[in-house]
């Protein structure tokens, strides 16, 4: 079974290029489940995404990657034994950062026993707002792209070329060795793309000493 999270600040477009996501996947052959947890939003991200027929099981309460762990560990467990699902697509809150996505999903396997495949951590950038978000959590976008495995410039449709490199060139120069991809649940641009990377490959090992090196370097404490 495979866990795949995206990550990426509130509007960046999440919920529905994951529905795509998720048709796209069960029309190669794989049972989805998708866990959603964006607080204040979970009611209707889980209208959308049941009326695509997919399976939604809510975690309330905080972010899954701190918070409420025990709770997301529960909820995989069930998941598995209630529906064994090939990949669950889990939707954090827009606050959440990658390293607390891999420490949940690390507690996951120790806890649960599961044989859990952690495929790449996926940060949406909102192509369309990423000049005022910068502006305003700037910090935490730029965190949420250092630490994730691959960077979904989304919302495409809506931009121009010149505003889509000007999203690439901030990517870069946050991350210069970042896995940068574009798409639009609209068009479905990037659906086939980011399918074949949750597929096919696998997030960085998580490693607490490390984490937990990078985020007071980044945040002091």
């Amino acid at each position: 079974m495979r866990i795949a999270q995206v990550t990426g600040f509130l509007g960046s477009g999440k919920t529905t290029f994951l529905t795509k996501l998720a048709a796209e996947i069960m029309e190669r052959g794989h049972k989805v489940a998708i866990i959603v947890n964006d607080v204040g939003h979970i009611n209707v991200d889980q209208k959308v995404m049941s009326s695509h027929g997919l399976t939604v099981k809510e975690v309330a309460g905080g972010c899954i990657c701190c918070e409420v762990q025990g709770t997301f560990t529960t909820t995989v467990v069930n998941l598995h034994i209630g529906h064994k699902p090939d990949v669950i697509l889990v939707e954090p809150s827009g606050v959440a950062i990658p390293w607390g996505l891999k420490q949940a999903v690390a507690d996951a396997v120790k806890n649960s026993g599961l044989d859990i495949v952690h495929s790449p951590i996926v940060t949406f950038i909102d192509c369309t707002a990423i000049e005022e978000q910068m502006a305003f959590v700037g910090r935490l976008i730029s965190t949420q792209i250092r630490e994730a495995d691959a960077v979904m410039i989304n919302k495409i449709d809506l931009c121009t070329e010149d505003e889509i490199n000007k999203c690439i060139d901030m990517i870069k120069k946050t991350d210069g060795s970042a896995n940068i991809m574009i798409g639009s649940a609209v068009t479905s641009d990037g659906v086939k793309e980011m399918a074949d990377l949750i597929l096919n490959n696998t997030s960085k090992r998580y490693d607490e000493a490390i984490e937990k090196g990078l985020f007071k370097e980044q945040y002091g404490g």
